[in-house]
C-alpha cells in the first residue's frame, strides 16, 4: 500500500510538473534606477545589454545609459556636449543645434550611436558614431544616410556577434514608399543596402511603418500600422529575407505591436493589441495559417530561449503563455505582486533581451505625484 501511494505521488508530481502552468512563469529578477530622461529602450547587441535611454543633454554634457543584465547595473556614459556640436551640430540663427541620438551597439568598451540632424531642411542627415564608454571620447564616425523630407531612418538593432548594425530607411516618392534595409559593418563602418521592399501605395492615408528583426537579423517584418474603426485602409506586414532577396505580404492585424520570429525560420507571430489575437504566418506558404485569442492591449511577444514557448505580455495584470509552434494551450497567469503594477502600465515601453530570457519594464509610478529625478526599472525573468 505504501509503495502504491508513493508511486501515485510520484506520478501526480510528474504530471504537475508537465502542465504548462507549472512549466513556465514570470518572476522578478531585480530592480535598477536610471535617468528620468528616457525616450526608448533598445536591444544593443549582446544579450546582456539593453539601452534604457537615448542620447540626452544636460548643461555642457551629453549622456546615455545602458543596463547590464548580468550585473544588474546601469552604465552611464558621459561625453562633452561640444563633441556633438563641433562634429554633428547644425547652426540656425547663430545657435548650434546638437543631434538627436539613439544607442545602436554596446560592448568591448565602445558604444555606437545613430545620430540624426536636428531641424533639417529638405533632407535629414544621419551618422553612426562611437564613443569610449569609460572616457566618453569620440572614436570613429561614418555617414549613414541622407533622407529626403517625408522619409526617416529607424534603428533596427545590432546583432549578437557585434558584426553589424541594421537600419530601415523609408523613402517616399511619387509612386509610393520603399523601405531600404541597410547594413553597417561594424569593423569597416561600410554600409550596404541588403534589400529594397516596395510597399503597396496607400489610398489617401499613409500608414506608419515599424521594422522588426529576427534575433539573428536574417529576416525582417515591415509592419504597417492600422486600426479598426477609424477609417484607415487595410495595411500589410511584409516579411523580407535579404539573403534570398524575397518578400511577401500578409494582412496587417490592427495595432500589431508584438512581433516574434521562430528560431527555425518557419513562422512569424503577429499580435494585435486592438483585437486581442495572435496570428501565425507560415513563411513557406506565405500566408496567415492560424489565429488564436490573446490578451487585449497586447504589446510584446517574446519567444523563450529554447524556442518552445511564446510569452504574450500586455498592459494587464495577467500574461499568457503558448506552446510553439501550434500556439496551444493558452495559459493565463497573474503577474507576481512585485511585477503586476508595472505591467499594468506597460503601454509598449518594455523590451526583451535578444535571447528571450529577460524582459525590462519601467516601474509603476503614481500619476498623482510629481515625477522623480530618476526612473526605476524592473528586470523580469521569463522562466520556461
Amino acid at each position: 500500500m505504501c509503495c502504491h501511494r508513493l508511486a501515485l505521488a510520484v506520478a501526480l508530481g510528474a504530471l504537475a510538473l508537465s502542465t504548462p502552468a507549472a512549466a513556465q512563469r514570470i518572476e522578478l529578477a531585480g530592480r535598477v534606477t536610471g535617468s528620468r530622461t528616457v525616450l526608448s529602450q533598445r536591444r544593443v547587441g549582446e544579450a546582456r545589454y539593453i539601452a534604457v535611454s537615448d542620447l540626452f543633454y544636460r548643461d555642457r554634457s551629453a549622456y546615455l545609459e545602458v543596463l547590464d543584465l548580468e550585473t544588474q547595473t546601469v552604465v552611464q556614459v558621459r561625453a562633452k556636449r561640444a563633441v556633438f556640436e563641433r562634429r554633428f551640430g547644425v547652426a540656425h540663427d547663430g545657435v548650434v543645434a546638437v543631434p538627436q541620438g539613439e544607442v545602436v551597439s554596446f560592448g568591448a568598451g565602445v558604444v555606437g550611436l545613430a545620430l540624426a540632424e536636428t531641424n533639417p531642411g529638405a533632407s535629414r542627415r544621419y551618422w553612426y558614431a562611437e564613443l569610449d564608454v569609460r572616457t566618453g571620447k569620440p572614436l570613429r564616425a561614418a555617414a549613414l544616410a541622407t533622407v529626403p523630407r517625408g522619409g526617416e531612418l529607424q534603428v533596427i538593432g545590432a546583432d549578437l556577434a557585434g558584426a553589424a548594425a541594421w537600419f530601415a530607411i523609408t523613402e517616399v516618392g511619387a509612386h509610393g514608399r520603399t523601405v531600404v534595409l541597410r547594413r553597417l559593418d561594424l569593423a569597416s563602418l561600410k554600409v550596404r543596402d541588403e534589400q529594397r521592399v516596395v510597399l503597396a501605395r496607400g489610398t489617401g492615408h499613409e500608414h506608419g511603418v515599424r521594422v522588426h528583426a529576427a534575433a539573428d537579423f536574417s529576416r525582417f517584418a515591415i509592419v504597417e500600422y492600422v486600426e479598426d474603426g477609424v477609417g484607415m485602409p487595410p495595411g500589410q506586414v511584409y516579411l523580407a529575407d535579404p539573403a534570398a532577396g524575397t518578400a511577401f505580404a500578409v494582412p496587417a492585424p490592427p495595432a500589431a505591436y508584438g512581433v516574434a520570429f521562430s528560431a527555425d525560420g518557419r513562422y512569424v507571430y503577429l499580435g494585435s493589441a486592438q483585437r486581442g489575437t495572435i496570428s501565425r504566418v507560415d513563411v513557406a506558404a506565405g500566408r496567415i495559417d492560424k489565429q488564436v485569442a490573446a490578451p487585449r492591449f497586447l504589446h510584446h511577444l517574446v519567444i523563450s530561449p529554447s524556442g518552445a514557448k511564446l510569452f504574450a505580455l500586455a498592459s494587464s495584470n495577467l500574461y499568457a503563455v503558448y506552446d510553439l509552434p501550434d500556439l496551444k494551450p493558452r495559459v493565463d497567469a497573474p503577474h507576481p505582486a512585485g511585477v503586476a503594477p508595472a505591467m499594468a502600465q506597460l503601454h509598449g515601453n518594455g523590451i526583451a533581451s535578444l535571447d528571450g530570457a529577460f524582459f525590462v519594464v519601467p516601474d509603476a509610478e503614481d500619476p498623482r505625484r510629481p515625477p522623480a529625478t530618476e526612473r526605476g526599472y524592473l528586470i523580469v525573468r521569463l522562466v520556461e
